[in-house]
């Protein structure tokens, strides 16, 4: 071992350090010497481009999701277990990959019994104004979910034309009105 240059390449030990050799001699095996550690480092700017990779395969799981969503709605009317299956697989993408599924289509995902929801079908979906908001309730399983409606949010303020300024004098001056 007093030959060989003890580099350590991210292995447990010096002595599976050892066992990799590099020959010095060797014009060849000069040349390949940075490639051989920085296959073992990883490439040198691997986390410059986290940010596109991890954009491109949240695009790619919410596609997914949506496909296997669409096609859980499908086979709730045919057959419930291949539906439960789609709403299994499209949970596992979404956690495996940290994207959310969508609000919209999260809310007729029964969570009782893993079954795409269809309205008039296996779901009742029932509107009170004053004390509960919607209420979904999934006729397999009978989960029932409630999602809270504030009736405070109003539409956006509608700009009324401002009434024009018009300077007045008034007729006795302010009392203190020197006093500025």
């Amino acid at each position: 071992m007093a030959g060989w240059p003890a580099i350590s390449l991210g292995t447990s030990s010096m002595d599976d350090s050892a066992r990799i050799r590099v020959r010095v001699n060797d014009s060849h095996a000069i040349d390949s010497f940075p490639l051989q550690v920085m296959s073992f480092m990883g490439r040198p700017t691997s986390r410059r481009n986290y940010d596109k990779t991890r954009e491109a395969v949240a695009s790619v799981a919410r596609e997914r999701i949506e496909i296997l969503v669409d096609q859980a709605k499908e086979m709730a009317r045919k057959n419930e277990n291949l539906s439960r299956r789609y709403v299994d697989l499209a949970r596992r993408i979404s956690k495996r990959t940290k994207t959310r599924i969508p609000r919209e289509v999260k809310r007729y995902l029964c969570k009782g019994c893993e079954i795409a929801l269809v309205p008039g079908h296996n779901a009742r979906v029932r509107l009170y104004a004053h004390n509960t908001g919607i209420v979904i309730t999934c006729l397999s399983c009978g989960s029932v979910r409630r999602y809270p409606v504030n009736s405070r949010v109003s539409p956006k303020k509608v700009l009324r034309p401002m009434k024009p300024y018009i300077a007045q004098t008034l007729p006795f001056p302010k009392k203190n009105s020197s006093k500025e």
